[in-house]
């Protein structure tokens, strides 16, 4: 399994949309037209969400964002400014993509813990 990427939450990503790395474009089977890729990913309970990767059709620079049925994994998460949520990539399952949430318990000798929520 390898990690696409790891983020801190900010308060855009929690009201509107979930900024990606251009990065991470490679793994997701692309709609070029729509400039879009709808993907399924599944959390540690085994719940599955529907998003959408899209990116902007006018830039150079993709941008690229997950839009659709983010707003509601966030709610039904409780996610909040500064929690963090981790992309995955599983070459070997159905499922090809996991996402973990963690939520920040405290510092401990100037590094932060965190516990998976």
């Amino acid at each position: 399994m390898k990690q696409l990427f790891s983020k801190v939450l900010s308060p855009t990503d929690i009201e509107h949309r979930l900024a990606v790395p251009s990065e991470i474009l490679w793994a997701f089977d692309f709609d070029e037209a729509h400039r879009c890729a709808d993907f399924q990913v599944k959390d540690k309970g085994g719940q599955k969400w529907q998003f959408r990767c899209s990116t902007r059709k006018k830039d150079f620079h993709p941008k690229p964002v997950v839009s659709k049925g983010w707003r509601r994994f966030v709610k039904d998460k409780r996610l909040q400014v500064g929690d963090k949520v981790l992309l995955y990539k599983d070459f070997e399952c159905d499922s090809p993509y996991k996402i973990k949430t963690m939520k920040k318990v405290f510092r401990l000798f100037g590094e932060e813990v965190w516990l998976e929520s």
